[in-house]
């Protein structure tokens, strides 16, 4: 797994950012995927769905969690740390109250 440079979030704005691509069980589910490897958008649609794709990784992008290279997905440091939290979460039952 490739990481890109972009260090976690530190100012609210970013926080924000982070809490909104978060609020949505899809990128949840999106993150917990490339965080176990699925690194491209067809790889992605394929797995999660296509229902609004650009959307969900845009915000993904925007909050800082993903970098996009074409069709090629780079999860950044946060999107790693984020991911695992999402991934923990999720088995524990709790994923949806994120």
């Amino acid at each position: 797994m490739e990481l890109g440079k972009k260090a976690k979030p530190i100012s609210p704005e970013e926080m924000a950012a982070v809490h909104h691509a978060l609020e949505s069980p899809i990128r949840r589910n999106m993150l917990i995927l490339m965080n176990q490897g699925v690194l491209t958008v067809p790889e992605v649609a394929r797995a999660a769905g296509d229902k609004m794709l650009e959307y969900q990784l845009h915000r993904l992008e925007l909050a800082g969690l993903i970098e996009l290279e074409g069709e090629r997905i780079i999860l950044t440091e946060a999107g790693v740390a984020y991911g695992e939290l999402v991934k923990k979460e999720k088995e524990l039952g709790g994923a949806d109250k994120i």
